[in-house]
């Protein structure tokens, strides 16, 4: 069934894994798309509270990685000398509210309700519309207008944000 804990294994500067910031936000969506997939076989086996369970490490992560694109990556994004990377974090952000609005459907729903289903699948297709957008668009503009230290700094930061406690991170 894959990695079905809330965070991916954390990126060690030892060589366990890369601390650009992309790469980690890469590791995160690739993570996020493993419990996607997960609550997909418990909606087909009819495992509802299998499906309350990943539902909940999903939006866990989820509020995780976002907490790291708003307050980190995006912020720096945004300074760049680029209108299209500005652009590209506001289609994000106005991404993430659409996401939480279906977030909080889902919230509302039990695994058994008819509409439920739908509701995920409405889920997925949001959340690897915007990875895919990120991925491509604003990781292009990243990549030419940041250097590579900045990156890593910005990696370190986001790693550093993940391990603190949620009420000590804003």
């Amino acid at each position: 069934m894959g990695d079905t804990r809330a965070f991916p294994p954390v990126f060690m500067a030892d060589g366990g894994g890369s601390l650009n910031a992309m790469a980690v936000l890469e590791r995160d969506h690739a993570h996020l798309r493993q419990l996607l997939d997960a609550l997909g076989q418990a909606t087909t086996d009819r495992a509802y509270d299998q499906k309350k369970a990943l539902f909940r490490t999903f939006k866990t992560a989820l509020h995780v990685h976002a907490r790291l694109e708003e307050e980190v990556f995006y912020p720096a994004v945004m300074k760049l000398r680029s209108e299209a990377a500005r652009k590209t974090v506001k289609e994000a952000l106005d991404e993430h509210q659409a996401v939480d609005s279906i977030i909080a459907e889902i919230d509302q729903m039990e695994p058994e309700d008819g509409q439920y289903d739908a509701k995920l699948e409405s889920l997925r297709t949001s959340i690897e519309h915007h990875a895919r957008t990120e991925e491509q668009a604003m990781f292009a503009e990243a990549r030419n207008h940041l250097t590579d230290d900045r990156l890593l700094a910005l990696g370190r930061q986001m790693i550093a944000l993940r391990e603190r406690p949620p009420e000590l991170a804003s």
